[in-house]
């Protein structure tokens, strides 16, 4: 704050006028606090069942398209026994249908 006066020769004289801060209680509150051990624990133990989860779903796909796979070049070698392909090309076109399957 300025106070400002003029004096009987017309020069101005400012003065500052300085004031104590009033005392306050505010307070503060965080917007983030830290995270407690129980939401810690919980975080970690979800992440982990999810990991475990999604390794068994894909073990159980791999195991299952393997096991088709091997089905079908089982097939493919009975036919292929028994006289069914003629020749060595038209054998491996019918192996090469079982890796695209």
């Amino acid at each position: 704050m300025y106070d400002q006066k003029t004096n009987t020769k017309g020069v101005a004289i400012v003065s500052v006028l300085l004031k104590a801060p009033e005392k306050t209680s505010l307070v503060t509150i965080s917007k983030h606090g830290e995270p407690k051990t129980s939401s810690i624990l919980v975080i970690s133990a979800a992440i982990f069942m999810a990991i475990v989860l999604l390794m068994y779903a894909g073990m159980a796909y791999t195991e299952g398209t393997m096991k088709g796979y091997s089905e079908c070049r089982n097939k493919i070698m009975g036919f292929e026994e028994s006289g069914m392909y003629g020749s060595p090309e038209q054998f491996k076109s019918a192996l090469t249908y079982c890796s695209t399957k």
